[in-house]
C-alpha cells in the first residue's frame, strides 16, 4: 500500500513536467507519464546502488561500471520525452539500452542458455504499454539481434566470458526495478482505464433508464449485458431477467431471425430497423406478445481500430408499437367504413331512383290520360280509378320523402326527442285504430295484448307513435291474407317491451342482421312496395331513447320485432345516429 501511494505521488510529480503535446490529451498524457516514471525508476536504481557497490566491491570491473553507466540511459530517454514529446524516439532509446544491458547480462551468466535471455522481451512489453508502434518494432528488432549475437558468440572464436559479479548485480537490480515499474505501470493503466470507463457506463445507464423505450446492450455474441428499467413497464419483467439470453428467449420464434440479423448488421456498422414481437411476462397466463420497433447501432469505442470495433458492443432500443398498431388497425377499419359508406351511397341512389321513378311514372302517365281529350273518353268510374291511382302514387312518394327526411335528421343528430311521462298503452291503442282500415283491406287480423301492469315511462309520444306505425305497417305488408299481426305490451326490466309479431313470410337467418339498414328488404322472394326505410327509422328512434332493438324470424314462421324502452329516456341532446346505434343490441 505504501509503495503504491509513493508511486502515485511520484507519478503526479512527473505529470507536472510533461510536454505540451501530451498535456492536451488525457490518454496521451497517461502514456507519457507511465513511460517516464518507469524509466526514471529503472535508471535511478543503479545510481543508488553505486556507493554500496564501491564500498563492498572496490575492485569492481570495468564491465560493472560500464553497466551502471549504460543503465542510466533510460533516464536520458525519459528526459528527452519530457523535453520533446517524441514518444517513439524515447521508447526506441530505452529499448536499445535495456536490450544491450540484457545481452551483456546474458554473456556474463552463460550466454544463450542464460536465464537473462528472457529479459529481452521486457522492452517490447514496455513499448506496447506506451502505445508506440515504432518502439515495439525497434525493441523486437534489437532483441532479435541480441539473441543471434548470443547464439553466435561461441562460434566466432571468442573466449567464454568470465562471470562478473558486479555486472550481474547491476543488471539484475536494473531489470528487477524495470519489471516492478512495468507491473505498477500496467496496474495504473488498468485502473485509469476502469476509472475512464466507469463514468461512461454510469452515464449510459442513467441516460438509458430515463428513456421511455427499452434500451439493451449486447456483447459481440448477441447476449444482453444491460437492460434499462423500462423492461418492468414494457415487458413486465425485471431488467436482470433479460440478461444473457433472457431477452432472446422472449422474442417470438418467427421474429428471431430478424432480431439476430439486426444485431449482426449493427455489429458491422449498419443501422438496421426491425419490427419484432416480445413476450410480456405473465405468470400463469397465455403468452402475451407485443409489437416493438427495434433499432440497433454499434457503440463506437474510444480508439476505432479493427480490434476495438470487433469487440464493440451493440446498443438496441425497442419502442412499443401498440399505439401505432392500433392506429393502423383504426385506419383499416376507417377505410372499410368508407368503402361501405360509398357502397351504401351507391345503393341509396339506386333505390331512390327506383322508388321515385315508379310513382312519378304513374302520376305522369295517368295525368296525361286525364288531360288528353282524345284519350280521355272514359267513364266517370274509370276516371275516379285513375285519380285514386294518382293519389296513391303521390301518397307513396310523400311517404318515401318523409322517411328520407326523418332518416337524414336522425343520422345528422338534428332529430330531437322531447321525453315526458306518458302511458304507452293508449299509444298502442291509438296506433291500432289508425291501422285498422289498412289491415281490413289486406285481409289481416290486427289485435293487441296489453298487460294492465304496464306503468308510465319517460318517452317522446310522437316518436313512440311513429315507431308503432312503422312496425305495424311493415308487418301488414309482409303478412299474407288470412294472417295475423299481434302487438304486445308488457313491463320489462324497469321499462316496457313492445313486440310486433306477424305470421308472414319470415326472413332468412343471413338477412336478419341487416334489418334496419336503409333500403334493405328481405322479402323471401316476394317483391313489395316500399323503400325499406321503416325499420331504419324505428332503429334510429329506439337508439335516441337509449333502448334496444331486436329481430327474431324464420322462413315461413313469421317475424317478431321487439323494442325495449327504458323507464327514463335520454334527453333531447344526443350524438349523431352513428354513435347512438352502436348502443342498440341487435339479436338474431
Amino acid at each position: 500500500m505504501l509503495q503504491t501511494a509513493a508511486f502515485r505521488a511520484l507519478s503526479e510529480h512527473v505529470a507536472d513536467r510533461l510536454h505540451d503535446v501530451a498535456a492536451a490529451d488525457p490518454a496521451t498524457a497517461e502514456r507519457h507519464r507511465g513511460f517516464a516514471l518507469t524509466h526514471l525508476l529503472a535508471g535511478a536504481l543503479p545510481i543508488a546502488a553505486l556507493p554500496a557497490l564501491l564500498v563492498f566491491a572496490p575492485a569492481s570491473s570495468f564491465a560493472g561500471l560500464a553497466a551502471i553507466a549504460w543503465a542510466i540511459l533510460p533516464i536520458a530517454a525519459a528526459l528527452d520525452l519530457s523535453r520533446s514529446g517524441a514518444l517513439d524516439r524515447a521508447v526506441s532509446i530505452a529499448a536499445v539500452a535495456f536490450v544491450g544491458l540484457a545481452a551483456a547480462l546474458g554473456l556474463a551468466t552463460g550466454g544463450i542458455a542464460s536465464p537473462a535471455v528472457g529479459l529481452l522481451a521486457l522492452p517490447a512489453i514496455d513499448a506496447a504499454l506506451a502505445g508506440a508502434r515504432k518502439g515495439v518494432v525497434v525493441a523486437l528488432a534489437a532483441a532479435g539481434v541480441a539473441v543471434v549475437g548470443l547464439a553466435a558468440f561461441p562460434f566466432l572464436g571468442f573466449a567464454a566470458p568470465i562471470f562478473d559479479a558486479a555486472l550481474a548485480t547491476v543488471g539484475a537490480g536494473a531489470f528487477g526495478a524495470y519489471a516492478v515499474a512495468l507491473a505498477l505501470r500496467a496496474v495504473a493503466l488498468r485502473q485509469t482505464s476502469e476509472r475512464a470507463e466507469a463514468p461512461t457506463d454510469e452515464r449510459f445507464e442513467r441516460f438509458a433508464s430515463a428513456l421511455d423505450d427499452l434500451v439493451t446492450r449486447h456483447a459481440p455474441n448477441g447476449s444482453a449485458t444491460f437492460a434499462s428499467a423500462a423492461a418492468r413497464r414494457l415487458l413486465r419483467s425485471a431488467p436482470r431477467e433479460l440478461m444473457d439470453q433472457g431477452l432472446f428467449a422472449r422474442v417470438h420464434v418467427a421474429d428471431r431471425p430478424a432480431f439476430l440479423r439486426a444485431l449482426a448488421m449493427a455489429a458491422e456498422g449498419a443501422a438496421p430497423r426491425a419490427e419484432i414481437r416480445l413476450r410480456r411476462e405473465e405468470r400463469g397466463a397465455a403468452p402475451d406478445f407485443g409489437w416493438f420497433e427495434m433499432r440497433a447501432r454499434r457503440a463506437l469505442p474510444h480508439e476505432a481500430n479493427a480490434a476495438s470495433l470487433a469487440a464493440a458492443p451493440v446498443v438496441a432500443t425497442y419502442r412499443c408499437l401498440a399505439a401505432a398498431k392500433a392506429h393502423e388497425e383504426a385506419l383499416v377499419v376507417a377505410r372499410e367504413e368508407a368503402e361501405r359508406a360509398s357502397l351504401a351511397k351507391t345503393r341509396f341512389l339506386a333505390h331512390m331512383s327506383h322508388e321515385l321513378r315508379t310513382p312519378l311514372n304513374a302520376i305522369i302517365g295517368f295525368s296525361e290520360i286525364l288531360s288528353d281529350e282524345t284519350l280521355c273518353r272514359l267513364t266517370p268510374e274509370r276516371r275516379a280509378d285513375y285519380a285514386a291511382l294518382i293519389h296513391r302514387s303521390g301518397a307513396h312518394l310523400l311517404e318515401v320523402v318523409n322517411s328520407i327526411l326523418d332518416m337524414t335528421r336522425i343520422e345528422s343528430g338534428a332529430f330531437s326527442i322531447v321525453p315526458r311521462p306518458c302511458a304507452p298503452a293508449p299509444l298502442v291503442e291509438h296506433c291500432l285504430r289508425l291501422m285498422e282500415l289498412k289491415a281490413e283491406t289486406a285481409g289481416v287480423s290486427l289485435r293487441a295484448e296489453i298487460d294492465p301492469a304496464t306503468a308510465e315511462i319517460e318517452a317522446d309520444p310522437r316518436a313512440v307513435t311513429q315507431m308503432l306505425i312503422n312496425l305495424v305497417a311493415n308487418a301488414l305488408k309482409f303478412t299474407p291474407r288470412g294472417g295475423e299481426v299481434r302487438v304486445s305490451l308488457a313491463p320489462s326490466r324497469g321499462g316496457v317491451a313492445l313486440v310486433v309479431r306477424d305470421t308472414g313470410v319470415g326472413i332468412a337467418p343471413e338477412h336478419v342482421a341487416r334489418l334496419g339498414e336503409a333500403f334493405f328488404q328481405a322479402d323471401a322472394g316476394r317483391p313489395q312496395e316500399g323503400a325499406g326505410l321503416g325499420l331504419s327509422v324505428v332503429r334510429g328512434l329506439v337508439a335516441l331513447h337509449g333502448g334496444e332493438f331486436s329481430v327474431e324470424s324464420a322462413i315461413g314462421r313469421g317475424t317478431a320485432v321487439t323494442v325495449f324502452l327504458p323507464s327514463a329516456a335520454a334527453d333531447g341532446r344526443h350524438d349523431p345516429i352513428e354513435a347512438c346505434i352502436e348502443k342498440v343490441k341487435r339479436r338474431a
